[in-house]
């Protein structure tokens, strides 16, 4: 048996919610009781009691996006240089302070861009490790009790470019992270492990001691020039995507099986492209039902 939570990465799903409040609370309160039990989402900062207000009344477990206010900064949390690595660590810093007032229980970053300089890569590992140090002596010294950091690891080769994407590095990276943080994990997404070139579920199986979050995503990745090529969180029905409904079914499955007796948070993520975002969200859910067997369907 595995104690699955259903997750939606709503910045992509509803990207409104990202900076419109109303548009936030309209699709939290339409999207409770419906079959999932946490968000993962990212909002403009000013109304942090009100989103934590939200949250409370429908119910939600929710994990802070912190990826997109380290990139939209430019810093990164690995960099080498010391003066761009202590501006990433003020911007995680701040994003945490957010994630504890409105009651999330992680934070999700990125680990920042590869060096251009392939000789400087085991230095930023070093940068990324005294990062997330710096971080976690954060959340102890503000006591944010039970706040954890996440990552999800990107593409090194495709479109992101970030240091921790090879699974065979965030390994070693994850090893020496938990020796002061226990509680630090692993957001894997289907999508950036096929950028990658890894193998899915391999990889999977060797992030398991420390991986209890996956990500159904999808990409584009057989034709260097169509437009969607890349990381853009293609819808799973999507020409020329990777996945299409019922490979991700049958993935969900092996997952499952991988993750008998472990906690299990596995997230919907797709980057919404149409006028009519409920409609379109109502149909992909439906077309998802097999991730809610449990309870009767996508209700």
């Amino acid at each position: 048996m595995v104690n699955r939570i259903h997750s939606l990465a709503i910045a992509s799903l509803f990207p409104r919610t990202m900076d419109d409040t109303a548009a936030l609370a309209q699709t939290l309160r339409r999207l409770a009781g419906r079959g999932f039990g946490m968000v993962e989402f990212y909002h403009a900062p000013g109304h942090d009691d009100t989103v934590a207000a939200l949250l409370a009344e429908t119910g939600f477990e929710s994990i802070l996006i912190g990826v997109y206010p380290l990139k939209a900064a430019g810093f990164s949390l690995c960099a080498p240089d010391e003066t761009e690595r202590r501006q990433a660590v003020a911007v995680l810093c701040e994003q945490l302070d957010r994630a504890a007032a409105m009651g999330c229980r992680a934070l999700m970053v990125n680990s920042g861009f590869l060096p251009k300089n392939p000789a400087q890569i085991d230095d930023a590992c070093r940068a990324y490790v005294r990062s997330i140090r710096e971080g976690y002596a954060h959340i102890a010294q503000k006591r944010y009790e039970g706040l954890e950091i996440t990552l999800e690891p990107g593409d090194s080769k495709v479109q992101s470019f970030q240091l921790l994407g090879p699974v065979d590095r965030v390994l070693g990276i994850t090893w020496a992270i938990r020796d002061f943080a226990p509680g630090y994990g692993l957001t894997m997404d289907i999508a950036h492990l096929r950028e990658e070139g890894e193998d899915m579920l391999v990889a999977l199986r060797q992030t398991l001691p420390f991986c209890g979050h996956v990500h159904l995503c999808n990409c584009v990745m057989n034709d260097e020039t169509d437009a969607m090529y890349g990381d853009k969180h293609v819808d799973f029905d999507w020409p020329g995507a990777c996945f299409d409904y019922g490979s991700f079914e049958v993935m969900y499955r092996e997952i499952l099986e991988m993750y008998e007796g472990r906690d299990l948070i596995i997230t919907l993520e797709a980057q919404c492209r149409a006028e009519d975002n409920d409609a379109w969200f109502d149909e992909m859910a439906r077309r998802c039902n097999w991730l809610f067997n449990d309870e009767g369907g996508y209700k």
